[in-house]
Protein backbone atom coordinates (compact mmCIF):
# COMPACT_ATOMS: atom_id res chain seq x y z
CA UNK A 1 0.00 0.00 0.00
CA UNK A 2 2.83 2.41 0.82
CA UNK A 3 4.42 1.92 -2.62
CA UNK A 4 1.04 2.71 -4.22
CA UNK A 5 0.91 6.02 -2.34
CA UNK A 6 4.46 6.85 -3.44
CA UNK A 7 3.67 6.05 -7.08
CA UNK A 8 0.53 8.17 -6.86
CA UNK A 9 2.55 11.06 -5.43
CA UNK A 10 5.17 10.86 -8.16
CA UNK A 11 2.48 10.63 -10.85
CA UNK A 12 0.94 13.85 -9.52
CA UNK A 13 4.42 15.39 -9.34
CA UNK A 14 4.81 14.74 -13.06
CA UNK A 15 1.29 15.65 -14.23
CA UNK A 16 0.82 18.97 -12.44
CA UNK A 17 3.96 20.70 -13.79
CA UNK A 18 3.17 19.32 -17.25
CA UNK A 19 0.03 21.47 -17.27
CA UNK A 20 2.21 24.61 -17.17
CA UNK A 21 4.71 23.44 -19.77
CA UNK A 22 2.64 24.15 -22.94
CA UNK A 23 1.66 27.63 -21.69
CA UNK A 24 5.25 28.43 -20.76
CA UNK A 25 6.62 27.26 -24.11
CA UNK A 26 3.95 29.23 -25.98
CA UNK A 27 4.72 32.39 -24.00
CA UNK A 28 8.45 32.05 -24.54
CA UNK A 29 7.87 31.73 -28.30
CA UNK A 30 5.16 34.36 -28.78
CA UNK A 31 5.62 36.74 -25.82
CA UNK A 32 1.85 37.28 -26.12
CA UNK A 33 0.39 37.62 -22.63
CA UNK A 34 -2.91 39.23 -23.55
CA UNK A 35 -5.66 37.57 -21.61
CA UNK A 36 -3.38 36.38 -18.81
CA UNK A 37 -3.91 37.72 -15.29
CA UNK A 38 -0.82 38.72 -13.32
CA UNK A 39 -2.99 38.56 -10.19
CA UNK A 40 -4.06 34.94 -10.80
CA UNK A 41 -0.55 33.74 -11.60
CA UNK A 42 0.84 35.59 -8.56
CA UNK A 43 -1.70 34.04 -6.19
CA UNK A 44 -1.02 30.62 -7.72
CA UNK A 45 2.72 31.19 -7.22
CA UNK A 46 2.18 32.15 -3.58
CA UNK A 47 0.12 29.01 -3.02
CA UNK A 48 2.69 26.87 -4.82
CA UNK A 49 5.56 28.27 -2.79
CA UNK A 50 3.58 27.64 0.38
CA UNK A 51 3.06 24.03 -0.69
CA UNK A 52 6.79 23.81 -1.47
CA UNK A 53 7.66 24.91 2.06
CA UNK A 54 5.05 22.47 3.41
CA UNK A 55 6.63 19.67 1.34
CA UNK A 56 10.11 20.54 2.58
CA UNK A 57 8.93 20.53 6.20
CA UNK A 58 7.29 17.13 5.66
CA UNK A 59 10.25 15.85 3.62
CA UNK A 60 7.76 14.90 0.88
CA UNK A 61 9.90 14.39 -2.23
CA UNK A 62 7.01 14.18 -4.76
CA UNK A 63 5.51 17.42 -3.44
CA UNK A 64 8.89 19.16 -3.39
CA UNK A 65 9.59 18.02 -6.96
CA UNK A 66 6.17 19.04 -8.23
CA UNK A 67 6.12 22.45 -6.59
CA UNK A 68 9.71 23.28 -7.54
CA UNK A 69 9.12 22.59 -11.23
CA UNK A 70 5.73 24.33 -11.20
CA UNK A 71 7.20 27.36 -9.40
CA UNK A 72 9.97 27.68 -12.01
CA UNK A 73 7.51 27.48 -14.91
CA UNK A 74 5.08 29.87 -13.22
CA UNK A 75 7.92 32.28 -12.45
CA UNK A 76 8.83 32.34 -16.15
CA UNK A 77 5.19 33.12 -17.02
CA UNK A 78 5.01 35.90 -14.42
CA UNK A 79 8.32 37.30 -15.64
CA UNK A 80 7.07 37.52 -19.22
CA UNK A 81 3.79 39.11 -18.09
CA UNK A 82 5.64 41.71 -15.99
CA UNK A 83 8.10 42.40 -18.81
CA UNK A 84 5.22 42.99 -21.22
CA UNK A 85 3.44 45.27 -18.73
CA UNK A 86 6.62 47.35 -18.33
CA UNK A 87 7.07 47.57 -22.11
CA UNK A 88 3.44 48.59 -22.53
CA UNK A 89 3.74 51.28 -19.85
CA UNK A 90 6.96 52.64 -21.40
CA UNK A 91 5.31 52.70 -24.84
CA UNK A 92 2.31 54.59 -23.45
CA UNK A 93 4.59 57.13 -21.73
CA UNK A 94 6.45 57.79 -25.00
CA UNK A 95 3.17 58.37 -26.82
CA UNK A 96 2.00 60.98 -24.29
Amino acid sequence: MNIFIEILGYLAAICIPLTFLPQTIKLIKTRNTSGLSIFSYSIYQLGGLTFLIFGILRNDIPMITCQTITAILNFIIIGIIVNNLIKQKNKEEKNV
